[in-house]
């Protein structure tokens, strides 16, 4: 048993790292910036928070979602490390002081992209050396990752600024299009490439075409007869989530949930702690649900979409089966159900005509005009927005609250244009490919791992719908979970999840 191994075992408690850690882990340690492509569940905290305990200096983790944040801080925390603390959204101005005041050179920082970007934060976190500067999520920052985030692409100015330690990036799912921009836009110094197979083979994968809408929700139902729980259900709408768990309450499955980006913070938060505590069964979900939730006993992934690309199909369904079990992912579609996945695409970004009405209505006769006032005239949602003011500060656009219209002329709109119809049809390239492989006659394990640039799976058993697999093969688990249910105060837990905690609290 080597050091590190030893280490492992007296700081963290565990017998042995699981594959890929220890290399991700060491190469850290040797003060390298690191790439690591982790399968879903692949266990990718510990790839910074072991070498937090053992470098010098402050660990800055940031991370896309308050709750993806929440989870890994209260898991941290609730195993014994009291030196983890989160910056977020809802905490106050003085919560905010009080947490910069408590951070030590050895502690660990959850912190957002969107609050990282704060001149105030920066200039607090200046204030201690930085050790190890951690992305998680990382392909947010891909203009050709499936969940990008303009945000992310200020973080090679902000690691600049705190010093330029040593960068971790992490993802599960990244093609080598987007690695390659991971490692351009955080600025990585000859990084070392920890590569491992997307490839989850305790996950059957199951596909049933249905011939229309009717005959999809009918299929749909019958699989709860197979379908093992805890499970989730995706759909393409906030709507769509709420009718199902609806319909499956009517059926008498009573430890069912939704949730939806379009709830309170406060609601979904709650939702999630209920099913990471096995007090619900089944959450009914919008793609807003699943990013970082640490629940290692969820046996099915159910779709009644089309996922938009084989990525964020492979992120979805490498939530079922963390702790090695067999587990399965169920896909129910239509052909019509392409018009979905293809409209979220095209409203993702501002039209020609859109662009050319915002910026040369003739509305604005002094040459400039308050971002926030325009963002409100037109109504522009804010996924747009960000993406929008990002560029056009890029191109020196914007001037503190003001946005320089005389600055912008026709040249100016058709290279946004440009940009814009370029992504967009890059979006719709990834769908179609995805489309294809579901359509296809080929196993879809294979498909997959092809896409990503792996060698195609040799056969086995319970591989996929297209190998042999039906949906009477998954066995029936009951609609209740095989843990037991633990006595839980939410009126504790969501003030521990909404305050500051101290060393006394997680």
């Amino acid at each position: 048993m080597d050091k590190l191994d030893v280490i492992l075992e007296e700081k963290f408690g565990f017998k042995s790292f699981r594959p890929g850690q220890k290399d991700i882990i060491q190469s850290v340690l040797n003060g390298l910036d690191v790439l690591a492509i982790l399968p879903t569940g692949a266990g990718k905290t510990l790839c910074y928070q072991y070498p937090s305990k053992m470098i010098s200096g402050l660990t800055i983790v940031v991370s896309p979602l308050l709750s993806l944040m929440e989870d890994q801080v209260h898991q941290l925390r609730a195993a014994g490390d009291k030196t983890v603390y989160q910056l977020n959204s809802m905490l106050t101005f003085s919560e905010r002081k009080y947490v910069l005041s408590q951070l030590k050179d050895d502690s660990m920082l959850f912190i957002s992209p969107e609050m990282l970007g704060s001149e105030y934060i920066q200039k607090q976190l200046k204030s201690h050396p930085v050790g190890l500067f951690v992305v998680d999520e990382a392909h947010c920052i891909s203009q050709w990752g499936h969940e990008f985030r303009t945000d992310y692409l200020r973080l090679k100015e902000v690691r600049k600024a705190l010093g330029s330690p040593p960068c971790l990036a992490l993802t599960a799912t990244a093609t080598p299009e987007v690695e390659d921009d991971i490692k351009k836009e955080l600025h990585m110094r000859s990084p070392v490439v920890h590569r491992f197979s997307v490839n989850r083979e305790n996950i059957r994968l199951i596909v049933e075409e249905a011939n229309g809408v009717k005959e999809k929700e009918q299929l749909f139902i019958k699989s709860l007869e197979y379908i093992e729980t805890p499970a989730i259900i995706y759909t393409a709408t906030r709507n769509g989530a709420i009718e199902i768990a609806e319909k499956l309450k009517e059926k008498g499955i009573t430890n069912t949930a939704y949730y939806h980006g379009g709830m309170s913070k406060e609601d979904r938060l709650l939702v999630q702690y209920q099913f990471l505590k096995d007090e619900l069964d089944i959450i009914c979900a919008t793609n807003a649900f699943g990013m970082g939730v640490n629940k290692s006993n969820i046996r099915t992934v159910v779709h009644l979409h089309l996922p938009s690309s084989a990525e964020q199909y492979i992120q979805e369904i490498g939530r079922a089966g963390r702790d090695g079990k067999q587990s399965s992912s169920v896909l129910f579609f239509t052909k019509e159900d392409r018009r979905v996945p293809l409209n979220f695409i095209a409203q993702e970004f501002p039209t020609e005509n859109e662009l050319k009405v915002w910026f040369q209505s003739g509305l604005h006769t002094n040459g400039r005009i308050e971002a926030e006032e325009l963002k409100q005239i037109y109504r522009i949602d804010e996924t747009r927005w960000k993406m929008l003011s990002y560029y056009l500060q890029k191109a020196d656009m914007i001037d503190g609250d003001y946005i320089l219209l005389e600055k912008i002329n026709d040249d100016m709109l058709n290279r946004l244009n440009h940009h814009f119809f370029g992504r967009k049809k890059k979006k719709e390239t990834r769908f179609a490919l995805f489309e294809e492989l579901v359509l296809g006659e080929n196993c879809i394990r294979s498909a997959i791992l092809m896409y990503f640039g792996e060698e195609p799976s040799s056969l086995r058993e319970n591989c996929c719908s297209k190998c042999g697999v039906k949906l009477t093969d998954l066995k029936k688990g009951g609609l209740t979970s095989d843990i037991d249910k633990e006595v839980f105060s939410w009126d504790i837990q969501l003030k521990r999840m909404f305050f500051p905690t101290t060393d006394g609290g997680s």
